[in-house]
């Protein structure tokens, strides 16, 4: 495996100008076999090898029981080693993210900021069939189909030209010690248990699976940058000062480089954004017939006039809404008003406050057409975690009012309103 992973190394480059590579190491079969891989092969690399590790504080004892083994374990290799304690249930729930983003999130960032080098992570053959998988069932880009990088930027994944299989009988033949992660037998996670039930069925198809969906990766890869090429040519020659999207031109564009340009015009305008293949879908739609779509990370993108511009969404979640109920005596109503009032008259049987259900749908004030509650938060880009929890209020016929939306068509006040039900919403909406 030694040899096998030499030539990878060599092949693609992965350690040129690098004194040191410091393994991302966890402890179990993958992170060991990767240390005393380098540590085998650090004197034809021409580097020093050092490790690290992140305790991510979910686990209890038996993460303790890794930090420890790994601290052993690199005291008796001679092997210089950093470590941190991360509390991620805490950092997840900040940030609102899952459990495992935010692990990976601040793992990264931990290398980041202790390595000097390059940083070596584990990732092997399998790994990469999981990805590939995991972004095909949800709907990737290409660039998801392309796998795991053999680089990024400082990091480099040696042990993507081997198997677990070779993994395991690497560390049995050499002694190697390792721990096991106890959730990676569980098949709460997707990715387990696509490395349970499904890569089991594909090696019955094909028991070189690994090896060829990597292959078919490299490829993709080539298609992928030649696609990544040209959109940014477009991009350098389509930007306005102001930051917005010149799309006259974007129709002479083959489809894939015309979404790839969109692709990476809204991710770089929001980096936190995460686009999945029916969101580059609908976003390409509206480039070329106009309009507005809803995005993730609460935005939409907007074309009009052959521009196009990210937008971010005014409804946020974090409000106080407030009813009253007040006579008109000025005919003139204020249209600041319009959006939080309704015509008392107009309302028909009792009136509730309450959140949306299934098939709500409503006439907005001047939109012209019926539309469900989910079509237009889709079309507000209002983020999918208040969506849930966001007021309305309806009468015995329907919705008639969305919060940091508007009123229906049907309530909505005129100068011959006489009784008013005013609605305020207090904080940010």
């Amino acid at each position: 495996m030694e040899s096998k992973i030499l030539k990878f190394v060599t092949d693609f480059s992965l350690i040129e100008n690098a004194s040191e590579v410091t393994v991302a190491l966890s402890g179990g079969a993958d992170s060991m076999s990767l240390l005393y891989v380098l540590l085998a092969l650090k004197d034809k690399l021409g580097i020093t090898v050092s490790a690290a590790h992140l305790n991510h504080m979910i686990r209890g004892e038996e993460a303790e029981r890794d930090e420890s083994f790994v601290k052993a374990e690199c005291e008796r290799l001679g092997v210089k080693l950093f470590t941190e304690r991360a509390d991620i249930p805490r950092i997840a729930e900040e940030r609102g993210k899952s459990t495992e983003l935010a692990a990976r999130e601040v793992r990264y960032e931990f290398l980041e900021r202790v390595c000097r080098g390059l940083v070596a992570t584990a990732h092997n053959a399998d790994d990469n069939l999981e990805t590939v998988i995991f972004n095909l069932t949800r709907g990737s880009s290409l660039e998801g189909l392309c796998g795991i990088p053999v680089k990024r930027d400082r990091f480099i994944r040696p042990l993507l030209c081997v198997t677990r299989k070779e993994i395991e009988e690497y560390c049995c033949d050499n002694g190697i010690d390792y721990v096991t992660d106890s959730t990676n037998l569980s098949d709460c996670y997707t990715r387990n248990k696509i490395r349970h039930k499904v890569l089991p069925v594909l090696r019955e198809i094909n028991p070189s699976a690994e090896q060829t969906v990597l292959r078919t990766c490299r490829q993709l890869k080539e298609i992928s940058l030649d696609i990544n090429k040209k959109a940014e040519e477009y991009l350098k020659n389509n930007l306005t000062e102001s930051g917005e999207l010149k799309i006259e031109s974007l129709d002479k564009l083959s489809v894939s480089v015309a979404k790839q340009v969109l692709k990476i015009y809204i991710e770089r305008s929001k980096p936190s954004i995460s686009l999945e293949n029916v969101h580059i879908e609908e976003v390409y739609k509206k480039a070329l017939s106009g309009g507005r779509t809803g995005l993730p990370s609460g935005c939409y993108a907007v074309f009009s006039k052959g521009k196009g511009k990210l937008v971010e969404s005014t409804v946020k979640g974090d409000f106080k809404v407030e009813i009253t109920e007040i006579e008109v005596k000025n005919s003139k109503i204020h249209n600041l008003f319009l959006n939080n009032s309704l015509d008392c008259d107009k309302i028909v049987g009792k009136s509730v406050l309450r959140t949306r259900r299934s098939g709500d749908s409503i006439r907005l004030l001047n939109r012209g057409c019926t539309k469900t509650l989910n079509k237009i938060y889709n079309e507000e880009a209002v983020p999918i975690s208040i969506r849930d929890t966001l007021p309305v209020i309806a009468d015995e016929k329907g919705v008639i009012w969305v919060c940091g939306i508007g009123v229906a068509q049907r309530c909505a006040v005129t100068e011959n309103t006489k009784r008013i039900k005013k609605i305020e919403v207090k904080g940010e909406v």
